[in-house]
């Protein structure tokens, strides 16, 4: 696993974002934040929380989690030992059962994109993200940098990973789910979330943040009701 500081401004704030499959810091570029230094997590292929990462979660006086995609079910794995250190934990259009038929991505989904996967299958992947065109723009415009073989191997592992270890116990504290995800399919968000915490619905596909200006705004629906 890697880590990228996408702010820093010695804040006494902390917010841990597990990026998804496939994406670097790039795409975050246009999120602002006000009162968060914000350390991103991503390159799943070894699943070792990074020390950096590790120091800075005992550094901070609050320390909050958004987890995106893949990046729902690699937080609860690396971070159950330290939930009670966490201010909120918010999941976003993922869960921990994620390649599952009633509460994730069917394998055979799972399976075939891994399968398929080439430079341009991996742009169809990238823009069946997005429900809405200008995002997705402003998406290619901003896009990975990463190298296509590690990406590939990362989602080989990832699936991997995902047989080995099954996730028990309450971690998150809130869910966020698009109505418009054709990744990860809404309704098995929410039948795999109706058990266990609450959801907070929003009009968007898979890879919801241009809806907001910042990590401030994703946070703050921690405190909205649902």
């Amino acid at each position: 696993m890697k880590c990228k500081w996408l702010h820093r401004n010695n804040s006494e704030h902390l917010l841990l974002f597990f990026n998804g499959w496939s994406c670097d810091e790039h795409p975050f570029k246009p999120l602002k934040s006000e009162g968060y230094d914000v350390l991103m997590l991503n390159d799943y292929r070894d699943l070792t929380l990074p020390d950096e990462a590790l120091g800075a979660i005992k550094e901070y006086q609050k320390v909050a989690v958004i987890a995106w995609s893949f990046g729902v079910w690699v937080a609860q794995v690396t971070l159950s030992s330290l939930k009670e250190k966490l201010w909120c934990s918010l999941a976003i259009n993922g869960t921990t059962f994620p390649v599952d038929k009633h509460f994730g991505i069917p394998a055979p989904v799972a399976m075939g994109t891994l399968s398929g996967l080439n430079d341009k299958n991996l742009e169809k992947f990238q823009r069946r993200m997005f429900s809405d065109r200008d995002a997705w723009q402003l998406f290619t415009d901003n896009k990975p940098q990463r190298d296509f073989q590690e990406v590939r191997n990362e989602l080989f592992l990832l699936l991997q990973h995902f047989k080995v270890q099954k996730l028990q116990g309450e971690f998150y504290d809130l869910a966020i789910a698009g109505g418009h995800d054709l990744i990860f399919p809404v309704a098995n968000q929410l039948r795999f979330w109706e058990q266990h915490t609450n959801i907070h619905k929003i009009q968007s596909g898979h890879f919801c943040f241009y809806q907001f200006d910042s990590w401030n705004q994703i946070i703050d629906l921690f405190n909205e009701p649902c």
